[in-house]
């Protein structure tokens, strides 16, 4: 769960090294088509020359190191012999499976989604107020076997999480526990690697999810079984099947209602990711999470998240599997990014999450773990250690006041990729979160308002005019928040969306767009929805939604000789008085063949 301790710029070194040694994976990625979104309502105030986004090659993972010391991850790694699965089991198995009604993940209003990762079950004074002041809804914690079965083999003793558990749920938070390590009663980090232990593990599970039924918890399987520093033998996703298997058929005996969710892969493996959806493991989980951990910047992760919805999506053809993105955060080592650039990010990838349909998006780490600057484990936190606040606890407190309640539109498409204008609604009122991962520039957006409040990302807060519909700021790298006018033209902006930013079609191209649209006008709401890519209309349909309803519609969308590659598109609203910023930008992922 944690990242090894060391100098920023040696680990940079050592990322470069293992890059040239085959560990990227934009040699089996989906082509990216060139198309650049269209912007026809945006004006660009003339600046210096953009720099242009540059080429991103996947950095290694990240490796982790345990939360507390564990006697039994040190040492020698004695590596059983291990039976695979046999093809087509998993398939075969997951037929048979049916996911009973449970909890669900929280939908994409602010701040329901946002969660950070914690090492403490029993929180420092005024620590667990501090953290709630954010507006975190999860936390994500280890849920250690080796110190709840101690001594006698079947005898589990949860005091301590019991603390954790009353602490979160009086702040309205809550838990995703990681069944995770070895148990020296069964031998130790090798326990899940032999049937005795593999089956005390799932007992163990059973037994945590029994005496917690009803509090919320999310339960994960494992962190990071694909780092062989975690799994205690070479990562072997058909084995991780076979146990993951065994944990959610106990679990499940004993609270059919869980939510259980994993594989919490180090960054995205794709092979191991296409091993455990061709092995059906992937339809017994109720969401996917993954650590997507590298240097770049957070936008980077949207070809990642198209292809693993590309993976979900052909596995489960008839259900969404939500992605959870479980651990990623930046150090504020030294050499490293500043505490204001961490800042950033941690705002940036909050919102960019709810544009590539992230359900859940937990942050790393919620305190630094030391006092050496030059350690990169130690200053992942929100807060220094003794709890003071970084600049990212303030940057995320000001995008949870700002935004509480307002639900996730769409992105509206700027000028290109690495420009985000993110379009929120709350009831009546509409907003807008602004950056961009470029060279900062003035930008003329077309606004129905006579003045904006426009929110920085530090918290202050003021009036801008729009001059002639149009509103003139600057679009910098950090996120700033504007509170359109309560009129109802901007709600009309903002009572549509589709279901989803990445819809992935058929390898021949055809497929559909899902666009939800609602009504709360006296009168009814009609307009033609229309679907672009490559500066071509790909799919359209005809809407009317009676006052007071809110409909789904399907828009067919047919776009050929596109296979294997994931297209920016748009979706227009266009509607009889023509209003501007009708447009959400998506993307089609069109797979190949298998």
């Amino acid at each position: 769960m944690r990242r090894d301790g060391g100098r920023w710029l040696g680990f940079v070194a050592l990322a470069f090294v293992l890059a040239g040694c085959g560990m990227s994976a934009a040699s089996t990625a989906p082509e990216l088509s060139p198309t650049v979104m269209p912007s026809p309502t945006l004006t660009a105030t003339p600046s210096p020359t953009s720099t242009p986004a540059a080429t991103l090659t996947p950095l290694p993972t990240l490796t982790p190191v345990p939360t507390v010391s564990l006697g039994f991850l040190v040492g020698e790694v004695v590596t059983p012999t291990l039976t695979p699965t046999p093809a087509g089991a998993g398939a075969s198995e997951a037929a048979l499976f049916t996911l009973p009604s449970h909890e669900t993940l929280p939908g994409r209003v602010i701040p329901e989604p946002f969660g950070v990762n914690i090492h403490f079950t029993q929180p420092d004074p005024g620590e667990a107020n501090l953290l709630a002041a954010a507006g975190f809804r999860f936390v994500r914690m280890d849920l250690f076997w080796h110190t709840i079965e101690r001594e006698i083999p079947g005898r589990y003793d949860f005091s301590a999480y019991d603390t954790l558990v009353e602490v979160m749920a009086a702040r309205n938070i809550r838990i995703v526990f990681i069944l995770d390590y070895g148990n020296d009663l069964y031998g130790g980090g090798n326990a899940h690697h032999f049937d005795e232990g593999r089956a005390a593990f799932a007992r163990f599970a059973a037994a945590a999810a029994r005496h917690y039924r009803g509090k919320g918890i999310v339960w994960e399987i494992w962190n990071e079984p694909n780092l062989e520093h975690f799994w205690h033998g070479p990562p072997d996703p058909a084995y991780y099947n076979r146990v993951a298997s065994e944990v959610i058929a106990a679990i499940r005996r004993v609270d059919p209602t869980a939510l259980i969710i994993g594989p919490a892969t180090a960054g995205f493996p794709w092979e191991y990711l296409q091993t455990l959806a061709d092995l059906g493991l992937f339809n017994k989980l109720d969401a996917v999470s993954v650590h997507p951990y590298r240097f770049n910047e957070p936008e980077s992760a949207w070809e990642d998240y198209a292809r693993l919805r590309g993976i979900l999506d052909h596995a489960s053809p008839d259900r969404k599997i939500p992605i959870i993105a479980g651990e990623w955060g930046y150090s504020t080592v030294e050499g490293g990014p500043t505490e204001q650039a961490q800042a950033q990010y941690v705002a940036r990838q909050a919102l960019a999450h709810l544009a590539y349909d992230v359900d859940l998006s937990i942050w790393y780490d919620w305190r630094n773990d030391g006092e050496d600057p030059t350690n990169m484990e130690f200053n992942f936190g929100l807060v220094r250690r003794d709890l003071s606040p970084k600049a990212s606890y303030a940057a995320v407190k000001v995008l949870v006041e700002t935004l509480r309640g307002y639900a996730f539109q769409r992105r509206i498409p700027l000028d290109g990729p690495t420009d985000f204008g993110l379009l929120f609604r709350n009831e009546q009122q509409a907003a807008l979160a602004l950056w961009t991962n470029a060279t900062p520039r003035t930008i003329s957006l077309p606004v129905p308002c006579n003045e904006v409040t426009v929110i920085e990302m530090s918290g202050k807060r003021s009036s801008v005019p729009v001059n002639e519909g149009q509103l003139t700021l600057r679009m910098e790298q950090a996120p700033r928040y504007i509170l359109l006018c309560n009129s109802e033209t901007t709600l009309r902006l903002a009572v549509w969306h589709p279901v989803d930013s990445i819809h992935v079609l058929q390898s021949d191209g055809v497929g559909r767009v899902l666009v939800e649209v609602d009504n709360p006008f006296p009168s009814a709401l009609q307009g033609q929805l229309e679907v672009r890519a490559n500066g071509e209309v790909v799919g359209q349909t005809w809407v009317q939604v009676r006052s007071g309803m809110s409909e789904k519609f399907s828009v067919p969308v047919e776009l050929p000789g596109a296979q294997g590659q994931v297209v920016a598109a748009t979706v227009e609203f266009i509607t009889p008085d023509l209003l501007p910023l009708q447009s959400a930008a998506i993307w089609l992922h069109i797979p190949r063949d298998k």
